[in-house]
């Protein structure tokens, strides 16, 4: 790890702009969600920041503009080679006047609770093989939707719609998980001018494009949209060749034609191998723009995975899921600022240190050095010492990380 407490704030700084009470406020929130060692609610975040309890939830309640910080902070950090990812995530919550409130798919249980959702997008960086959070939204209740007229899909859509200028902007391709792999979701999206990068059923109906029609040749009725179906059992080598076979996989692509999506996409079929050489599993993974290569396509959705790790540092070290309030405002702010302090301390901390020395990201370990700094600087002031003398000292250096204590120990 590389950096400050102080390196962090001026980097706020800077990508929170000129205005003054929105960057004293991202400079105090930022730090304090990697400081506390409880539950980030209001009344922790009033007991190690020095503020008010009621200033803190007005702080919530204004227009922070996160959107707008995690954009630059990619800017400015970021590779450029981009790809955006959209998951929701399960939030769980309890209470009457929760917003939001109501029955949704948790990965983690394997099974419908009731709580909260978000739909959360972040842009994938190639280059570093990570990914930066972006924005999230509070998902409607199954009650606000019924009144609206609308399915939990067509939300999804119309925050795909709400973003669109900022996924074009990182690229123009969208990767999703499988669930989203269904023409509810990929044509209206695509007929937002952005590509889609997602998975297939197993047992999806495929079928060849059709066969070119030779020239000067009229046919009766209209041009055909499709050709055989697709039979794994008996493949066409030509229409659909094997391009990679090693021990642990065999990969097919070429173009073809999906029933669920009435459309051509770019199909990179996957059968990955156990050791005796039998199918483990089979993998159908498609991008709807057919002239990217399957190594691009595959590249990108397995890079997909990163955004659930921004999940879970956010739920385990930034109190993701710790927000007590009832105003959507406020909770959608605590969720943003969650998943931004997860961006942030990876810009600050990790990205400055060179790609061969880099390691993995740990999140368990800046949360370790913050806290155990905030703890420095209180018993400094208690015992009447300079806090700054203190924290230059070589040995309380050495207990600001977790891996320290392994060393002093032996």
């Amino acid at each position: 790890m590389t950096g400050t407490r102080e390196s962090l704030g001026a980097m706020i700084g800077d990508l929170a702009g000129i205005a003054a009470v929105r960057r004293r406020i991202l400079q105090t929130l930022f730090p304090l969600l990697l400081t506390l060692p409880w539950r980030a609610n209001f009344k922790q975040m009033a007991r190690w920041s020095g503020r008010n309890e009621g200033t803190i939830h007005n702080w919530f309640g204004t227009n922070l503009e996160l959107i707008d910080f995690q954009r630059s902070l990619i800017d400015k950090f970021g590779s450029g080679s981009y790809c955006v990812f959209f998951d929701p995530s399960y939030v769980p919550k309890s209470g009457k006047h929760s917003p939001g409130l109501s029955r949704f798919w948790s990965g983690q249980a394997g099974a419908v609770k009731r709580g909260m959702e978000i739909g959360a997008f972040a842009v994938g960086d190639l280059d570093h093989h990570t990914a930066f959070h972006l924005s999230a939204t509070l998902s409607p209740s199954s009650v606000e939707l019924k009144e609206q007229g609308r399915t939990l899909m067509e939300h999804y859509v119309s925050l795909v719609t709400e973003r669109k200028a900022d996924i074009v902007h990182f690229g123009r391709f969208l990767a999703a998980d499988g669930y989203f792999g269904v023409s509810t979701f990929v044509n209206p999206v695509t007929d937002l001018g952005i590509e889609v990068i997602s998975c297939l059923k197993s047992n999806t109906a495929l079928h060849y494009p059709p066969p070119p029609v030779e020239p000067g040749k009229k046919r009766k009725g209209r041009p055909r949209v499709k050709g055989d179906k697709i039979r794994w059992s008996d493949l066409d080598e030509e229409r659909l060749p094997l391009f990679c076979q090693d021990q642990e996989k065999k990969v097919r692509t070429g173009k073809v034609w999906v029933k669920c999506l009435k459309r051509i996409v770019k199909l990179v079929s996957v059968e990955y191998l156990r050791a005796d050489g039998s199918v483990q599993s089979h993998k159908l993974y498609f991008c709807t723009d057919t002239e990217k290569d399957w190594t691009w396509i595959l590249e990108r959705y397995a890079l997909r995975f990163q955004i659930e790790f921004i999940f879970r540092d956010a739920k385990q070290f930034a109190g993701l899921t710790h927000c007590q309030s009832t105003d959507k405002n406020k909770l959608e702010n605590h969720f943003n600022l969650a998943l931004g302090a997860v961006s942030v301390a990876k810009a600050a901390h990790w990205l400055p240190i060179d790609k061969e020395q880099r390691g993995p990201f740990s999140m368990a370990e800046l949360k370790t050095y913050y806290h155990n700094l905030a703890l420095v600087e209180r018993f400094s002031i208690a015992l009447n010492l300079n806090p700054t003398e203190i924290k230059n000292n070589p040995k309380i250096k050495e207990l600001l990380f977790s891996t320290s204590y392994v060393d002093l120990a032996a």
